[in-house]
């Protein structure tokens, strides 16, 4: 009993750290954002930078995780997961003031939907679609998911960033992110060996055309904090892979300029799983708003997990009797 409570007090420090560590990444970097990476000297908590946006506030990266995350919550329906987004996009859901920024790649996918289109065919697939929009908000997949086997987590992911994001490259992304997700909830300690693993696990599992671009990943050099989705996810991942806390991990994705909030909020879902919610600055947290949205959803997400946590112990108890 006392290991179980123990992997609960876990599970419970390093979920609402991952939802938190996201935010706050986000919040944290948003002042920084499209400023050169030269003139990005010191990340202060409090800045007002190019939004004007009050401390604390996440932008469109968190506001549309926490749309997916609620959706989640109710069951895996790509129509509720647009209708959700649209809730945040035009009207006042999942934010804690009026909307001020939304990516162009995902506005154009949200239009499609209020159009009429599926909510499975409306994100781009052309080159020019690979922009990071379905990569900052992805993490709930694996957030509601990391107890499924990888093939499910990754074919989640893949349908999940097609509603704004329909490239392969964008999905395949998508799919690696939830799977190291995976990999570090599940207890992986080596940020490494999550890497690995999640990239093998990739190669097996994805579907054809987003399997095809794991080379176009896995080949790519450039770590600059840009909104391409492949720079973003490499950017973020060696924050977090060289960051000694999560403090020094959302510090490092910031200094690399650009698209700062995301490359923040990408590196600080996983440094928040790494370190928990007992990691993150408690000035930083303490700042945040909208804690009225956030904090129901991340409770809704334990009981959730902790219901299929009690359904396991009384199957493996049935089996053992």
């Amino acid at each position: 009993m006392q290991e179980i409570g123990q992997r609960t007090d876990r599970l419970r420090n390093q979920i609402a750290g991952a939802v938190w560590g996201h935010l706050v990444g986000d919040a944290l970097g948003l002042p920084y954002e499209f400023t050169p990476p030269e003139l990005v000297r010191e990340v202060r908590w409090g800045d007002r930078g190019i939004h004007g946006q009050p401390p604390g506030t996440w932008s469109d990266d968190g506001g549309l995780t926490l749309a997916l995350l609620d959706s989640l919550l109710h069951g895996f329906d790509l129509e509720d997961q647009a209708r959700r987004a649209l809730g945040w996009m035009d009207g006042p859901a999942y934010k804690p003031g009026p909307r001020f920024d939304i990516g162009s790649i995902t506005r154009a996918a949200l239009e499609r939907v209020k159009a009429g289109c599926p909510a499975a065919t409306a994100g781009g697939t052309s080159e020019s679609d690979n922009g990071n929009g379905s990569l900052m908000r992805i993490m709930p997949v694996a957030l509601v998911g990391f107890r499924q086997p990888p093939v499910e987590v990754a074919r989640r992911a893949c349908l999940a960033s097609q509603v704004t994001h329909g490239h392969p490259r964008a999905q395949t992304i998508c799919a690696v992110y939830c799977l190291i997700v995976r990999q570090l909830l599940l207890g992986e300690q080596h940020r490494d060996e999550a890497l690995r693993r999640s990239l093998v696990e990739a190669e097996t599992c994805l579907p054809s055309a987003p399997r095809s671009e794991l080379r176009n990943v896995l080949s790519y050099s450039q770590r600059a904090g840009t909104g391409y989705v492949v720079d973003t996810f490499w950017s973020a991942w060696d924050a977090f892979q060289e960051g000694a806390s999560y403090g020094e991990v959302v510090e490092r994705a910031i200094l690399y300029g650009s698209d700062t909030d995301t490359t923040a909020a990408v590196a600080g879902g996983l440094a928040g799983i790494r370190w928990g919610i007992s990691g993150i600055p408690r000035e930083w947290l303490v700042g945040m708003r909208g804690k009225e949205i956030v904090e129901p959803l991340i409770e809704r997400l334990l009981q959730l997990i902790g219901s299929e946590e009690g359904d396991q112990e009384r199957d493996a108890s049935r089996s053992s009797s």
